[in-house]
């Protein structure tokens, strides 16, 4: 049995990309992450809580108690732990195992039960169906403040064993994603927790330049003030699009604690209503730092579009992907940083591409890998017919 200090991330839906913020983000080299389960990444250093805050893809942050654990030891771990409440003991167990060696609900009520016997009063929250608690559920039931979530997985030396310490903010980001006042449903919106993602995995200062030139209704805008940028540019071709960010920057300074601003917030932010090729009229030349930035990634599909309509979408947006990239390098500092989002689309199971990498790099820019298997980081949910490649790119 070994007495560990170790940090555990539970990640999101896209642990891939999730990982690559993270490295990024604590500027860990990618042989110090190790992964305890599919969507469970382990590092040997301590974090604060607040990190949670400032990662996009983590569901959760606990810190380990103990590794290469029996089940009697595993057991005494958790009541050694919840012997350590005050009060009433609120507890639940999630497990991160598909090996079935465990069975939660009994192990949870034997654990209940031996507690019960030291004369403590003990409530076990239960698990979901897949024997995980929710975000929600931690929360509501106080189970990293008041009460404890474990979290176990097996490993291939014995049972390991963490507790929850931090949970994703859940509420304040749908209140970020649903709340905000400048939307447009018909166009679509970057969810804030990938704008967070992209920004993260610019490596950007606080005290950079940050542009996003296709801005929409200001999602990366938003989320950079809440990181905690301060120098930022926003533009875009559609009115709508202007006046949307406008109302959803002075939103986001009010409903959450921001103090790199002033009201009112535009009268410090440049948003200006204009197309990518005449930005540089307003912007002075090799000025910015970073552009993070999702274009527009052509019309909505039915599933009804035949592969030759597709192609000649992907056309289309290679020629105003490659116009956007030939005026990033009037913009760009040297060495100034891109992340971007090129679309693919899935049809009659494939997926078509937009293969504009060469083209990009001849342009002036090199391409830095976000992974090692592949250079860009691929967002989707299961079923969608449109998937997002995230790429980073460097001026030379």
């Amino acid at each position: 049995m070994k007495k560990n200090n170790f940090t555990w991330f539970v990640l999101g839906r896209e642990p891939e990309i999730s990982t690559a913020e993270i490295t990024t983000v604590l500027k860990l080299p990618n042989e110090a992450v190790k992964f305890l389960a599919e969507n469970i990444l382990k590092i040997n250093t301590a974090v604060e809580t607040d990190l949670i805050k400032r990662l996009g893809g983590t569901i959760k942050i606990a810190e380990e108690v103990g590794s290469e654990l029996t089940e009697n030891e595993l057991k005494e771990k958790i009541i050694a732990e919840l012997q350590t409440i005050t009060g009433k003991i609120h507890f639940g167990i999630s497990l991160y195992d598909k090996s079935g060696q465990i069975g939660v609900k009994p192990f949870a009520l034997d654990i209940k039960k031996e507690l019960k016997k030291n004369g403590l009063s003990v409530r076990y929250v239960p698990s979901d169906e897949h024997n995980q608690l929710s975000s929600a559920t931690v929360f509501h039931n106080q189970l990293t403040t008041k009460g404890r979530e474990f979290l176990i997985t097996k490993t291939a030396d014995g049972f390991a064993l963490a507790k929850t310490i931090a949970i994703q903010p859940f509420e304040e980001l749908g209140a970020r994603d649903f709340g905000r006042p400048g939307r447009d449903d018909f166009s679509g919106m970057l969810p804030p927790k990938l704008a967070m993602m992209m920004i993260n995995l610019a490596q950007a200062d606080l005290d950079a330049t940050l542009l996003d030139p296709f801005c929409g209704s200001g999602t990366i805008l938003t989320e950079a003030m809440i990181l905690g940028y301060k120098n930022l540019i926003g533009s875009d071709i559609s009115e709508k699009a202007i006046a949307d960010t406008r109302k959803n920057v002075e939103w986001t300074a009010r409903q959450f604690p921001i103090s790199n601003f002033k009201f009112p917030i535009n009268s410090q932010f440049p948003i200006y209503n204009i197309d990518i090729d005449n930005l540089e009229k307003k912007i002075k030349p090799h000025s910015i730092d970073t552009i993070i930035t999702e274009s527009y990634l052509g019309k909505p599909l039915t599933g009804r579009e035949s592969e030759s309509e597709l192609r000649l979408q992907v056309g289309e947006l290679k020629t105003l992907y490659l116009n956007a990239f030939r005026a990033f390098t009037k913009l760009l500092k040297k060495d100034g940083t891109v992340i971007f989002i090129i679309p693919r689309f899935f049809s009659r199971g494939q997926w078509i591409t937009i293969n504009c990498e060469s083209e990009i790099n001849n342009l002036g820019f090199k391409t830095v890998s976000l992974q090692q298997k592949k250079p860009y980081l691929l967002y989707g949910r299961p079923g969608q017919r449109v998937g997002r490649e995230i790429w980073r790119f460097k001026k030379v």
